[in-house]
């Protein structure tokens, strides 16, 4: 004993080489198959690799999911790319259809002789009514620069609308044939020898009367711009909803109701 405590390390290197050679002759007696000691280490291996082993899977996991989710938001972001793109396509379609038809409804009101040649239309958008709840007066987003001047007659798709007051760079003001300060001569389309004249009264109607108080116009009957005056011939004004005889003043009466529907209206069109 006193020889071991004098020299340690040489004891335990000792210990040491006699516990591999026991450990190898145990191995070499069993065949290589797993005996007490051995089961013991692998069970301890086992056990120790165990939660290691379920630490990478979760971690594993982890990740997926977070590769997972940043693919989720990055395909969210770009349906919504497309979404907004189609939203868009589909505003542009319905302003071009309206665009077109628009466009029609103007080429029908004004299939007359004297727009043809050299006339030109001014497209303009209402940007401002004038002090009433009716259109009597309001300003367009058109002026002097797209060549509009004061007189020049104002359109839509569905007929009159009136003329040009005023004008300047990038505005012009318009009076409306239901203001009561603008009188308009017109004649009945089914009998162009009917001739009368018509003014606003300032409440979204219309009313006039017969150059001749024996005129034949009747209820139902549409309404045209005669050559006289300001307005170029033929352009839809209103139809005819009554007629009446007026003994004080001995003239033939007409109330209208206008083409245009002035609480409605937002674009208009200017002839040059």
């Amino acid at each position: 004993m006193r020889w071991i405590r004098e020299h340690k390390m040489v004891s335990i290197l000792i210990a040491v080489v006699v516990a591999l050679c026991v450990i190898m002759l145990v191995s070499y007696e069993t065949g290589g198959k797993s005996g007490t000691i051995g089961n013991a280490t692998e069970t301890a291996v086992t056990k120790a690799q165990s939660p290691l082993s379920n630490m990478e899977k979760s971690i594993k996991n982890s990740l997926r999911g977070i590769f997972k989710f940043k693919s989720i938001v990055s395909e969210n972001e770009k349906l919504k790319d497309q979404v907004n793109d189609l939203q868009q396509q589909v505003i542009d379609l319905t302003l071009k259809k309206n665009e077109l038809q628009e466009l029609q409804q103007l080429s029908n009101a004004l299939n007359y002789e004297s727009i043809s040649g050299n006339k030109k239309i001014v497209g303009a958008s209402i940007i401002s009514m004038d002090g009433s709840n009716w259109f009597n007066q309001f300003t367009i987003d058109r002026g002097t620069e797209s060549g509009i001047q004061k007189d020049d007659v104002v359109v839509n798709g569905d007929g009159l609308v009136g003329r040009i007051a005023e004008a300047g760079t990038g505005w012009s003001k318009v009076i409306s044939i239901i203001d009561e300060s603008n009188n308009v001569s017109f004649m009945v389309s089914r009998d162009l020898s009917l001739i009368g004249i018509v003014s606003g009264d300032s409440n979204g109607s219309l009313s006039g009367f017969m150059i001749d108080n024996k005129a034949g116009i009747i209820k139902g009957d549409t309404l045209v711009t005669s050559s006289m005056g300001l307005y170029p011939e033929g352009i839809k004004i209103g139809k005819a909803v009554s007629v009446e005889y007026d003994s004080d003043t001995q003239l033939k009466t007409v109330k209208i109701e206008p083409s245009v529907s002035f609480k409605s209206l937002q674009k208009v069109a200017v002839i040059l």
